[in-house]
């Protein structure tokens, strides 16, 4: 419009030359000039859409410009559909008038950020206003500095009205009074007042000047000023005056009334503040794409908050006659210009150029070049929205942030525990995260504005499937049975380096995030808001920290690098987690595991060989919300005394296995429901948290559900498929569980060896022969499914044991061949791979059957015999002979055969379970008993006396056995079905004072009755066993068991006196209790004393204080009983100690 109006003015010396005033009236000013007033659009707009207040009004309206810009702006803005009509704008939505004309933002308007400006946009864009303020009182030690938004800063007094007055009650709840107020606040830097007022001043006077120059003209000059040769129109003036009144007062009002269709708001800061506006990047409004920006006010002293207020809707005669008046004027005033000399024009023109030039001159400076404090981090920002991460970075004045595993050499949580106790500040981190955690909650669905949540960000995303994953384990795990209470905490531990000290050592501490169980369903949650304050603040500080974090990543095989770089860690991945991902091996400083379980490839990593990884399609805030579950699954299973759940494997892709756990399964369903990741990435959270916390479920060949399979092939005759079973678990075990596997191995060897079809003979003979012609566990291992690496080499002790299962196998299958009619064909074979040379002991092919050892004998019998007679030449002692045997020289491949084939036969007769637990129990051989348990052996089984081992070995006194059984489950009680022979009794009878001591130490009912009602102290007493009784009794025992009874003489106490046990009877009554003065319906110690023991046992219950008086049923004491059975010595005490004689009593 500036350049029309120098344009205009610069042909006003080319109509000069003529000197002809006449012509340019006609040709340029008095046509034209009045016209350009009612233009302007742009500049029009620019103004009313930034006035704030009245002064703002008054100046637009002297010498104003736009008038039919600002006569449609009123009928946009306040006018019903009808006047709209008439301006074209009947369908118009009250949007596209609020964003061009009005400084509000509103439920349907807003502005953002856009480079340098800021633009008004529909709708309810992403940008965020935070207000940080400094508390006048510090306590506790909590820094002095809060942040949130606006609103609340206003409700904490941090902010208040300025001014007089205070902010109405409803203030807050005035729709778009969250949304930020860009124009206002940031884009435009407002001059001083004083400059508003000198404009409004200047205006005045060059609108009065006008007017004065036209009264000259006219009035005062009249001959020099003539119009056409003639004198000016006599109603040139008047229509000049009134119209340019009329038009000031319709230009005025048309101002306040677009003015006043939004409330204005004046905060002022009662504390020292800042401001901030944050703005994500990539927003897409429309056909515009917005970027990343965040912008500062660092010490405002004035916030303008714009509402839209509809005070004019309905209101038709206000905004009639504005338009009226408006319009009016400037055809009056436009009649009257064009009756007056052109040079008032002219002046009239200069005003309104030079009014045009001051009101643009009060808002020409905006927002510097260098407002936007993310312009450097754009792209880094831009890439997963990160710019709440890299806005919390900046008001905490952070470097880098991230957790450390709890495995880390260098971290100890006792250490962090008593830092925060010793510290009640909070530390740099913990404000870090809690700063992070506000923001993501004024930035959520969940957040009481109307400012739209931020739903959309990568990491936003992620945090929630972490928390819902999180959430659904917790139910998982506490419908198992697992007791976490009402809350379970997890403590991360973090480490944060400042901006202020980059070389310094960072912070380090613990965050809690807390999970809570509450309603009526009792499901877990967990804050949402604060998983993804830590989950975005550690991938923004490794995005910082280098940009390869973008490239696909590895994921670490266990929990540490001692673990990855372990063949176990290998085994076990190929047993539970291997699906179709291969791990490889790659350079330790690939991945720091004291800080993060997964790294990236680089070419300044050297080739080596010391880590095993698996690589992944995750993205990084992926990778780290997994780090972040195995944190909590650490303190979770932490809970977990057992996995549980039933174990077995699947057959996977190409035919190969997959173990497979029950509970596993579950967790790794909540896991991928989730959408957290993949099956595979379930697996390497889970399973090396359960391989930490020692509760991975234990998958051997042995194992039952494997045990079932196995059978089911070779019922099948399919012995190619159970050998493949047992071997695929024999590759990928390690320990006792290998040891297991490959007994379960060489034990199916010799099953199919003796079985009576050739396909199963030859399948077991190929089978033994592998392991004959490996020389160590890797040769035999060898696949190609998996390969073992040279960096982990078998241990001396692990060859040796190696080569003495290939010899316990060579002589298992020597003696068959030499012993099972029809299996000779294999001695040619054997005697190649040297299987004659047997155990090493002695040359077994030289021993005739009298010179072998009766223990080996026997245990040639039950390993080459598949069906063997009960009624064998080598029974009892013979079994005891040849375990002993087989356990001095350690061959556990033999003993575990043994062991077996007595479970199997004990499947038909239950009797041989308890067999072979007493034998394994009385050599004292733990690894026996346990090896029965693996194969579910029931160790409390019963033989046909009715005794289980336990009883066997209590009653032989063997404390070591007893001790064994306990340990590996046997029931000190005994069975409550079958009463007699508990094995309490049977000790306490016996003697065994060491093994009383130690069934109560595992649990035994002290009071424990027989078939017959008598208790493990009654047996001690009868059998006069007074140590095993005194143990008794200081553990509990009741004196008066059985009193109560209505069968006599059944309490200890009776025995002891029927029995006439001095002792005995001296110790019982040092631990009777008050009711042993009465024995069975009412009868007393004494009682039975005085009819069935010595005197002496008399005088010593007297001596101990009982009671001489005490009655029975019948009315009689004592002495009546020692009269009736005809006592004399004892009734002749009795009445002694009754105060009279005994002749006396006889009279």
């Amino acid at each position: 419009m500036h350049l029309t109006l120098l344009f205009i003015l610069a042909l006003v010396p080319f109509v000069l030359a003529d000197d002809d005033w006449e012509d340019f009236t006609n040709n340029l000013a008095t046509d034209l000039a009045p016209l350009i007033t009612l233009f302007g659009e742009r500049l029009t707009k620019q103004f009313l859409s930034e006035s704030t207040d009245l002064i703002d009004n008054v100046i637009f309206a002297l010498s104003p410009l736009g008038v039919l810009t600002t006569v449609v702006s009123v009928v946009r803005v306040c006018g019903g559909s009808s006047l709209r009509a008439f301006v074209g704008r009947a369908q118009e939505g009250p949007a596209d008038a609020e964003s061009e004309l009005l400084s509000c933002v509103s439920e349907s308007t807003a502005e953002l950020f856009n480079d340098r400006g800021i633009s008004r946009v529909f709708g309810r864009p992403k940008v965020l206003e935070i207000v940080t303020w400094e508390n006048e009182r510090v306590k506790d030690g909590e820094r002095s500095v809060e942040f949130g938004t606006l609103l609340d800063a206003v409700k904490r007094g941090a902010w208040s009205k300025s001014g007089k007055g205070c902010l109405p009650e409803d203030w807050c709840r005035l729709p778009g009074v969250d949304i930020p107020n860009l124009s206002l606040n940031k884009g435009i830097k407002r001059r001083d007042q004083r400059w508003f007022y000198c404009v409004a001043i200047l205006g005045s006077v060059l609108q009065i000047g006008v007017v004065v120059y036209a009264v000259l003209t006219v009035f005062v000059f009249p001959d020099a000023f003539k119009k056409n040769g003639k004198a000016v129109p006599s109603y040139a003036f008047p229509f000049f005056i009134i119209g340019s009144t009329f038009l000031f007062v319709g230009m005025f009002f048309s101002a306040v009334i677009i003015e006043r269709s939004s409330k204005k708001y004046r905060l002022k800061p009662n504390k020292p503040s800042k401001l901030y506006w944050l703005q994500p990047g990539n927003q897409k409004v429309g056909d515009q794409v917005f970027s990343a920006f965040l912008a500062v006010d660092k010490a405002p002293d004035l916030y303008v908050k714009s509402v839209r207020l509809r005070r004019f809707d309905g209101q038709n005669v206000k905004i009639y006659m504005t338009v009226f008046l408006t319009v009016f004027g400037f055809i009056i005033q436009f009649v009257g210009l064009r009756g007056l000399h052109a040079s008032v024009i002219l002046a009239s023109l200069g005003a309104t150029f030079v009014m045009s030039m001051l009101r643009t001159c009060l808002r020409t400076e905006r927002m510097a070049p260098d407002e936007n404090k993310l312009e450097n981090d754009r792209k880094m920002t831009a890439h997963k929205q990160q710019e709440l991460d890299c806005f919390a970075f900046h008001l905490e004045e952070v470097e880098s942030f991230g957790l450390i595993s709890t495995s880390s050499p260098d971290i100890s949580s006792d250490e962090y525990s008593l830092e925060q106790r010793e510290k009640p500040e909070k530390s740099l981190a913990r404000h870090l995260v809690e700063t992070r955690t506000r923001l993501a909650e004024l930035t959520s669905k969940s957040n009481d504005g109307s400012t739209i949540a931020w739903d959309d960000m990568p990491i936003r995303i992620v945090a929630h499937r972490l928390a819902r994953t999180i959430e659904a384990t917790m139910d998982l795990m506490s419908s198992w049975g697992t007791d976490f209470g009402t809350s379970f905490e997890v403590p991360l531990t973090y480490e944060c380096q400042s901006a202020s000290s980059k070389c310094g050592t960072p912070s380090r501490g613990t965050y809690p995030i807390c999970l809570l169980r509450s309603g009526d369903s009792l499901r877990w949650r967990v804050n949402p808001n604060e998983l993804e304050a830590i989950l975005g603040l550690w991938a923004w500080s490794l995005y910082k920290s280098d940009k390869k974090w973008c490239q696909p990543l590895n994921r670490l095989v266990g929990l540490d690098e001692d673990e990855a770089g372990k063949e176990e860690t290998y085994l076990y991945f190929h047993k539970w987690i291997f699906r179709q991902t291969e791990a490889r091996l790659v350079s330790m400083k690939m991945i720091d595991s004291s800080r993060r379980l997964f790294g990236f490839e680089s070419a300044k990593f050297p080739s080596g060989k010391d880590l095993l990884v698996v690589k992944t399609e995750n993205h990084l805030e992926t990778m780290i919300a997994q780090d972040i579950y195995i944190h909590f699954l650490l303190n979770a299973f932490a809970h977990l005394p057992t996995l549980g759940g039933e174990v077995d494997v699947s057959v996977g892709l190409q035919g190969s296995y997959v173990a497979q756990s029950s509970r596993i399964n579950e967790l790794m369903s909540c896991f991928e429901s989730c959408n957290l990741g993949s099956r595979e990435d379930a697996l390497l959270c889970i399973v090396p948290a359960l391989k930490h916390k020692n509760i991975l479920p234990a998958l051997a060949a042995d194992s039952i559900n494997i045990r079932k399979r196995i059978d089911r092939f070779t019922e099948n005759n399919d012995w190619a498929s159970a050998f493949e079973l047992v071997k695929w678990i024999c590759q990928r075990s390690v320990g006792v569980e290998f040891e297991y596997s490959i007994y379960t191995f060489g034990y199916l060897c010799r099953r199919a060896l003796l079985e009576n079809t050739k396909f199963a003979q030859m399948e077991g003979f190929n089978s033994m022969g592998k392991i004959f012609q490996s020389a160590d566990r890797k040769g035999f291992l060898r696949s190609r499914q998996m390969s073992l690496s040279s960096n982990w080499p078998q241990s001396l002790e692990s060859q040796q044991w190696w080569h003495s299962v290939s010899k316990q196998l060579a002589w298992v299958a020597w003696h068959i061949s030499k012993n099972v009619p029809g299996m000779e064909w294999m001695q040619g074979s054997l005697l190649t791979m040297d299987a004659q040379r047997g155990l090493g002991l002695a040359a077994t092919t030289m021993h005739v059957a009298d010179e072998t050892p009766l223990g080996e004998r026997a245990m040639q019998e039950w390993l080459t015999l598949d069906d063997v007679d009960f009624d064998r030449q080598y029974s009892d002692n013979g079994d005891i002979s040849g375990y002993s045997w087989a356990l001095d020289q350690k061959f556990h491949a033999l003993l575990y055969f043994v062991l077996v084939q007595w479970v199997q036969i004990g499947a038909k007769c239950p009797s041989f379970i308890q067999y072979a637990f007493t034998i394994a129990a009385t050599c004292h051989s733990d690894w026996g008993i346990q090896i029965l348990r693996r194969q579910h052996a029931e160790i409390d089984t019963f033989n046909l006396n009715k005794a289980s081992a336990l009883m066997e070995v209590v009653v032989q006194g063997d404390l070591a056995a007893t001790q064994a059984l306990l340990a590996n489950g046997a029931d000190p009680s005994g069975n409550e079905i079958i009463l007699d022979n508990r094995p309490l009794a049977l000790a306490a009878a016996s003697g065994h004072t060491d093994i009383v001591k130690l069934l109560l130490e595992h649990g035994a009912t002290l009071e424990a009755k027989d078939s017959v009602g008598l208790t493990a102290l009654y047996w001690a007493v009868s059998e006069n066993q007074l140590d095993t009784a005194r143990c008794l009794l200081s553990r509990g025992a009741d004196v008066n068991s059985g009193i109560d009874d209505s069968t006599p003489l059944r309490s200890a106490m009776s025995n002891a006196l029927r029995k006439d046990r001095m002792e005995m009877a001296e110790l019982l009554l040092e631990h009777a209790t008050e009711n042993a003065a009465k024995g069975n319906v009412g009868e007393s110690p004494l009682m039975y004393a005085a009819t069935l023991s010595s005197p002496k046992m008399v005088q010593l219950l007297l001596a101990k204080g009982v009671d001489l008086h005490a009655r029975d049923e019948e009315g009689r004491t004592a002495l009546d009983w020692a009269r009736r059975s005809g006592r004399e010595e004892t009734a002749a005490i009795l009445a002694g100690a009754m105060g009279y004689s005994f002749a006396q009593e006889y009279r």
